[in-house]
């Protein structure tokens, strides 16, 4: 492994892009999901507020426009094993670039 003994640090940042606080050293994973799947799961939420995701989403770039600004992007079919495995995969790149 070529970075070994280097540190990283992941951030769960939703507005980095639109808020223009990323560098171009910064490795930018974007996770998709379905549509009607996040709104599924935000709906659980207990202080969910559709008018306030409302108001989010018209301030975030686009979904096309943040996948092609990201290096990776991981598909969040809501089930934990495809995605831990997905997660392992983008980290051995990562550490051997």
């Amino acid at each position: 492994m070529k970075n070994f003994n280097q540190k990283a640090v992941i951030l769960d940042i939703p507005l980095l892009l639109e808020n223009k606080i990323n560098t171009k050293s910064y490795i930018l994973i974007f996770v998709d999901a379905k549509k009607k799947n996040i709104e599924k799961n935000l709906k659980k939420r207990k202080y969910y507020n559709r008018n306030l995701l409302n108001k989010l989403r018209k301030i975030q770039i686009s979904l096309n426009s943040k996948k092609k600004l990201s290096n990776f992007i991981i598909e969040n079919n809501f089930k934990s094993k495809p995605i831990k495995n997905r997660v392992k995969i983008i980290k051995k790149k990562i550490l051997n670039s």
